[in-house]
């Protein structure tokens, strides 16, 4: 019987200056990856963007909150980032083509529960042992307000 395999879906919420560290790993801005020695930067060219970023994060992610007229707390969260993958199996013997396809797929779910002019960037990673995308966007409500509680939950829920 073949093992079961999963779809995958982990959400984290970010403020302010977390961001820029978000984007130097998502982007792959730096020179070394000591925190994660699975990145193949021989690889790092093959990666791709669904939805490329509009600028740095942060500034991205400013303006988005600033043209949607949100208030801003102090402890606001400004980004949530989306891991989308599946379980390694999933992946095993397929096509680049195929892969594009699975993120493309999930970026049009991703649309059907938060609105793509939130979104800040989207990436995805093949120059890790298993194919991932990171996807970011701003936690703006459908009225119009800035939270990630309401969008993704909190603990409890």
């Amino acid at each position: 019987m073949a093992k079961a395999q999963y779809a995958i879906l982990r959400f984290a919420k970010y403020k302010g200056p977390t961001l820029s560290r978000i984007e130097a790993h998502n982007e792959r801005t730096k020179e070394a990856y000591a925190s994660n020695p699975d990145i193949d930067t021989e690889r790092s060219r093959l990666n791709f963007h669904p939805v490329k970023p509009k600028g740095k994060y942060r500034e991205v992610s400013n303006r988005i909150i600033r043209e949607s007229g949100c208030r801003v707390r102090k402890d606001s969260v400004t980004a949530v980032e989306v891991l989308i993958t599946a379980s390694p199996e999933f992946f095993e013997k397929k096509s680049r083509k195929e892969v594009k396809e699975f993120f493309d797929y999930a970026v049009e779910f991703m649309k059907s529960k938060q609105n793509p002019d939130t979104y800040i960037s989207a990436v995805v990673h093949v120059d890790e042992k298993t194919p991932h995308m990171h996807l970011c966007f701003v936690p703006i409500t459908a009225d119009g307000r800035l939270s990630a509680k309401e969008i993704i939950g909190n603990k409890k829920r």
